[in-house]
């Protein structure tokens, strides 16, 4: 099973600010991540971060006995994510937690959206 995960990261590959913030998403990127979270295992910890509209659209990992299909925490992105979807913010942030993708190559690169494959 290839597992798929979402990142949002600044143009300087921030996944939160100094305070814990999330970048700014661009417009499609909450409409995108519940396209892609819709009617996949998720784990314990990523259904409570995911907003309460897009819980009820994902099933327990856990309930069910299988492994997560999809990765939403850093933790799942880092380590279990085969194919990386990366929407990038088009600000930097002066500070904060950088997500590295020294694990993954870039396949393509958008606007806004890279697609990375996990090195072998």
């Amino acid at each position: 099973m290839m597992v798929v995960s979402s990142i949002l990261l600044s143009r300087n590959g921030c996944y939160v600010d100094e305070d814990g913030n999330l970048p700014p998403r661009p417009s499609f990127d909450k409409a995108f991540l519940a396209a892609l979270v819709r009617g996949q295992h998720i784990s314990d910890s990523a259904y409570l971060m995911l907003p309460s509209s897009m819980r009820d659209t994902t099933f327990s990992a856990t309930n069910a006995g299988v492994e997560p299909e999809i990765g939403i925490t850093i933790p799942e992105i880092a380590g279990l994510t085969d194919l990386l979807i990366v929407v990038r913010n088009s600000q930097n942030l002066s500070s904060g937690k950088k997500f590295r993708l020294d694990a993954f190559d870039l396949i393509v690169s958008f606007e806004h959206i890279e697609i990375y494959r996990r090195k072998q």
